[in-house]
Order: C-alpha cells, then structure tokens, then sequence
C-alpha cells in the first residue's frame, strides 16, 4: 500500500542524514522525503475518487478503539499536505545542510514527524486515534518552531505555541468526549449517527468547544496570537509548512466534528460563519501594520483561514435551513479557498525564505528594488501577490467571488436574524478583500520595487534554486486553479456531498458542452455568444462558465475566469501594438523638471509603515497601539526624536492579557502560602481533619 511504503521512505531518511559521504546521503535523503511525499498525494488523489475505506481496526485496552478509514475528504487533506511539503522540501534540505550532521537529521525527522502525524489525523476514525495524531502534529509543530534553541524568542514563542495548543486540545477533548458519552462509543461512526438522538444543549456545548479548541490550530480567535509569533521565529524553510499545511488541522477538525452537528443546529453554523468573518477582518488588518514579511503573512494566514471557516460556516448553515444546493456552493467556496491559501501562501512564504537566503533580512523598511537583483524570485512573488489579493485570473478570485456570491443568496431564507448574520458577515468579508487587496500591493511594493532602502538589499545574492523552481510550480499551479475552476469544482462538489448529502456541480458548473444537459433552452441561446461553449469539441470539461443556476431563477451569477484571462491578453496585446506603433513616430527628448532636486534618495521614498499609516489612522481606536518616544538632546536643544509604535493583538489584550494577569495574582497568592510558619500549617491540618471528622460523623447518624 502506498502509505506503508511513504511511512518507511519518511523513517528511512534521517537515518540516510546520518551515513558517511555528506553529498551523496544528503541527496538521497532528500530524494527519500520527496518520495514518500509524492506516495502520499498520489494516495490522496486515489482516495478522492474511492469511498470510506477502513484501513487500521484495533480495540486497546483502557484506550478503546484506535481504528483509522480512508475517505475522500482525508484524501483531499493529504493531497493539500503532500504537495505543500513536496515544494517546500527542497529548501528544508537546502538549509538543513547548514546544520552539523546530527542536527541536520533530527530538523529532517521533526519535519517528516509532522508530515506523517497529519496525515495520520486526517485517517483517524476513533477519538482516541483522532487526538493521539493531534498531539503528535502539534508536538512536532512546536519542535519545529523551538528548533533555533540558542535563541530566546523561538523557545519563547514556541512555549506560547505549546500552550494553547494544549488548552485547545483539552477543550477538543472535552467536546469529544461529551459527544462518545452521549452515543456510548467511541468511534466517529456510531457518534455522527448518534448526533440526532441528543439533546440541544450537550451538542452546542461539544460544538462550541470543539470548534474553538480545534480552531486554535487554523488562528480562529481568540487563541490565535501564536500564529505571527511562530511563523517570525521559526527556521525560514519551515514556514510554507506551517502555514500552508499545518492550519487545515483545524479546518479537517470543523469539518469531521462541527458539520455533522451543525445540519442539526443552525445557531452553531451561524457562529462559525460570523467567527470566520471577524477571524478574516481582523487578520488582515495587522497583516496591514506589519512591517516584519514573515510576520505580515502569517496575519495573513489568519485571514484566510477565516475566509475558508466562513465559507464552511455558510455551507453548514444554507443546509440545516433547507437549501443544500446554496449549502454546497458554499462549501464547496470554503474548501476551494483552502487549497488557494496552501498554493499562494506556500508561494509567498517561499519566497520570503528566498529574499531572507538573499538578503539576510525579511523587514520590509529595509528591503526594496529586489526586481532588478532577482528578477526570477520577484517575477513568481508578485504572482503569488496577484493571487492571494484575489484578482483574475489566478485562483483566490474564484473562491472569495463564488463565497461572496452565494452569502447574497440569504434572502431566499425567511428568518430575518440569519439574513442580519449573512449580511454583516458578508459585508466583513468585502471590507476583508479590500484591505487585503491594499495589503497585497504593498507588500511587492515595497519589498521589490523602488530604490534599496539598506546595504543588505543593494547586495542581494541569488536566490537559490531550491525556492526558485518551487516557486515556478506553485505559480503555475495558482493559474491553473484559477482559469481550471470548472474542472476543480465538480471534484469539490463530490467532496461536498459527502458531507452535506447533495453536490452542486450542476448549479455551479452547468454542462454546456453536452447537448443532452438540463440546461434550459433559452439559458444555453443567450449565454453561448458570451463563450459558453468555447471548447466544446475538445475540452474534458463540463463548461467554463461558474454561474449559479436553477428553475426559479435561471442565472443568478456567471463568470468564466479563463475568458476572463483571454480578454485580459487581449487588451495587453492591444496596448503593447498601440506603443509599438506610437514609438515609429519621432520622439523629441528633454530633460524633465527635477524641482531642484539632484538625486533621488532611499530615504525620500515610501516604506511599508508609511504605506500602511492610513490604516493606522482609521482603526487606531481597535489597533489601540502603544508609542514610546526616545529624544536626543544636547543642553537645552532637542536634536533627534523618535516614536515607535507596538502594537497588541485584541485577543492578546482583551482575553489571554487578564486571563494571565489573574493566574500570575492566583500564583503570587499561593506562593505565599509557602512562606508561612510550620505551627500554621499545622494548625490547617488540624482543622481539616477536625471538620472531615464532623462531617463523617453528621453523615452517618
């Protein structure tokens, strides 16, 4: 079987690491881990397109059942990771080479640890199974970001990281065991069909606690402060995994526990979609004050993985109401969108290795003109740009389009308190894509282009092949996605069924390439000069159109982002042979007005904070910043003064800052009852065993 052979091809690569002749067993310890990566999409593929296989069926003693099944929607999960890691391990081998020989084997045995306990977590088919896997992809994550040991602020951040990873699992655990108590077992199985025969209250209380326990790991607020953190101290090779990879732990998590329960209850879906909206919004606005790249994209990170829970939120909550077709575009957005994310932010993170590798530096007030230096890296980078910023054609403009389309379809649901949910998720999510949209034009701005604000950046080294030709992959894997969209999404609409009960394929993708399709007559007449049956001869595809279609109302929404592509290239090649043609005229040169000035100097230009100082000004009241000044004087006259901003995340503020005081004042209250006088204490235990003996004495008379 495939995952035998990838587990031994992962076990056998440190050991590889560790055998004399440096190049020849770092090359094939590298081509190991690629194997055992590849093995594992191309299982995941297969296991897209097969049911629920059962793989590992065992019943411990004291633990219970530890069982593990295959099902298209853990093949979707391991299909995301193997790619991810696949890119991403070129440039983990790269830097590991950096390492003594020992430690370069233990950076590749935590990283493959990870690799091989998510895939894991997503086959798990018992609670017990399902939280070991947890604790192991966890465990390995804060080994990966604790791994520059010599260092104070991984070893600080990766604590932080560790932290509420476990209080996230212990509220999962409590969610889960509520649950298996409920049903009496304690397998998924027996506890999905169980859900409908328990009571209301216990079911929002496993939800609720399953889905903020779990969530922690996708940088669901509030425990989502870990996340820039981990990702601004972390080795540089390891964040495409963190972020890419590592946050669908918590989507699966939604997915396998809060879905089932949330077709019975609508409040829980109502929650998670206006939790991912606010998640999203509040993500990309520190994205936006963020001056360190690495840490900008994991706020980033944060608000993507909101886009994607809203969507799975909208999903569960269309269905429980009576409307799956609107359910399953909406999922079928939510998981759309977190392929996008592991594809572009792979990218991006890649590339901000690279930039680091060539410039010894990921602050973006001290980076600038790296397009001429690097113009390979720079040319992919702004392509990931493009496409996390959700523009056509690339492929965060169909997710965050077909999510925003189906949330305008809440009108056709009754209940004025659902429609005032959608509504202002809905309109978080558009101011969402607008900031992000700011947010994705500075960051290439001002790490690319303009003049080099610092030595670092003049001179920049090449980048290394290892983040290049990754990178290249990845670009053309966010275009594909993006002009493919009608092949990606009948996939998807399978998977939503799986979950949901229907698939929306035919709504979403209508089968214009078939004369025999349900397409009404009239529909098919007024759309084909638009385009729709471009291709019909010799596209594998249903269409290329995305539109939302059905009896009532036959077109809601329509948009082929590959015609959109071709029009687009139109219009370049249009431009490009009007400046062709206006350069045979005769052009008279003269030098152009300087207003005095002689030359143009780093300092004078734009930086990321000065970018993103709007955004400071408008939510200063929600950012609430701290400024420290520091002056310069001599004797009575001030030469230099300087402000800098720090600036707390709400979460950090409003919820982990009083939880932490309150335990530090608890702490401080019972160290002093350490410090106390021996008579004291046992004055105390004579008084406890005087009031258990009156207490026993009163029960049994």
């Amino acid at each position: 079987m495939l995952y035998v052979a990838a587990y031994l091809l992962a076990f056998l690569a440190p050991l590889l690491v560790l055998l004399p002749g440096r190049r020849a067993t770092a090359l094939l310890a590298w081509l190991s881990m690629e194997a055992a990566a590849v093995l594992l999409a191309l299982q995941g593929v297969l296991a897209m397109g097969n049911g629920k296989l059962p793989l590992i069926q065992l019943q411990l003693p004291v633990i219970g059942a530890f069982t593990f099944a295959q099902t298209p929607l853990a093949g979707l999960l391991i299909l995301i990771t193997a790619v991810v890691f696949a890119m991403a391990l070129p440039f983990v081998a790269h830097d590991a080479n950096a390492y003594p020989r020992g430690r370069q084997a233990l950076f590749c045995a935590v990283v493959l640890l990870t690799l091989l306990g998510m895939t894991g977590f997503f086959l798990a088919n018992s609670v017990a199974a399902f939280l070991f896997c947890w604790e192991i992809a966890a465990l390995s994550i804060w080994a990966i970001i604790t791994f520059e040991t010599r260092q104070s602020k991984p070893v600080a951040a990766g604590l932080l990281t560790l932290a509420l990873s476990e209080i996230g699992s212990l509220a999962g655990l409590a969610g889960l065991l509520l649950l298996a108590a409920g049903a009496h077992n304690d397998r998924f199985g027996p506890i999905i069909a169980a859900i409908p025969t328990l009571s209301p209250s216990l079911l929002l209380a496993a939800g609720l606690l399953a889905f903020f326990g779990f969530g922690m790991k996708a940088g669901v607020i509030p425990l989502n402060v870990w996340l820039p953190e981990a990702h601004g101290t972390a080795p540089r090779s390891t964040s495409p995994i963190l972020s890419g990879a590592t946050l669908n732990l918590g989507l699966y998590a939604f997915l396998r526990i809060d879905a089932p329960i949330a077709l019975h209850m609508p409040h829980l879906g109502l929650i998670i979609l206006s939790t991912g909206a606010l998640t999203a919004l509040i993500g990309i606005l520190y994205a936006l004050v963020e001056r360190d790249m690495k840490r900008l994209l994991a706020q980033s990170s944060v608000e993507n993985m909101g886009i994607a829970t809203a969507g799975i939120g909208a999903g569960l909550t269309f269905t429980a109401y009576g409307y799956p077709l609107l359910g399953g575009a909406s999922l079928v957005a939510g998981l759309y969108h977190m392929i996008n994310h592991s594809s572009f932010k792979t990218l991006l993170f890649l590339g901000a290795g690279g930039i680091d590798a060539a410039t010894g530096t990921h602050n973006l007030d001290a980076l600038g003109g790296l397009m001429k230096r690097l113009p390979v890296l720079s040319s992919l980078f702004v392509v990931g740009a493009l496409a996390i910023a959700a523009l056509p054609p690339f492929n965060g403009f169909v997710s965050e389009w077909l999510l925003l389309e189906s949330l305008l379809r809440v009108v056709e649901i009754p209940e004025v308190p659902v429609r005032i949910t959608f509504a202002l998720s809905g309109a978080l999510l558009a101011l969402t894509s607008g900031l992000a949209l700011t947010c994705f034009i500075m960051l290439p701005g001002m790490a690319l282009l303009g003049l080099p604000r610092s030595a670092a950046a003049r001179t920049a080294r090449p980048a290394p092949l290892a983040v290049t030709l990754p990178m290249a992959l990845l670009a053309l894997l966010c275009l594909l996605l993006g002009v493919g969209a009608t092949a990606v999404i009948p996939v998807l609409g399978r998977i939503a069924e799986g979950i949901l009960g229907s698939n929306p394929t035919a709504s979403l993708v209508p089968d214009f390439f078939s004369t025999s399709s349900s397409i009404p007559t009239a529909v098919r007449h007024a759309l084909a000069p638009l385009g729709t049956e471009i291709g019909a001869s010799w596209l594998p595809l249903r269409g290329l159109a995305v539109m939302h279609l059905n009896s009532s109302a036959p077109v809601v929404y329509a948009m082929s982002t590959l015609l959109t592509m071709l029009v687009l290239l139109s219009l370049l090649g249009i431009v490009w042979l009007l400046v062709r043609g206006l350069r045979q005229r005769r052009v008279t040169r003269a030098t152009l007005w300087d207003a005095g000035l002689l030359r143009l100097r780093p300092e004078m230009t734009y930086t990321a904070s000065t970018f993103a100082a709007p955004v400071r000004v408008v939510f200063r009241s929600f950012l609430r910043p701290s400024v420290q000044s520091t002056e310069d004087r001599q004797g009575a006259f001030l030469l230099n003064l300087r402000h800098s901003e720090v600036i707390n995340n709400i979460s950090e503020r409003l919820i982990i800052g009083p939880i932490r005081s309150a335990a530090t004042a608890i702490a401080a209250l019972l160290a002093r009852m350490h410090h106390g006088k021996i008579n004291t204490y046992a004055a105390y235990i004579l008084a406890a065993m005087v009031l258990a003996l009156l207490f026993l004495i009163a029960a049994n008379s």
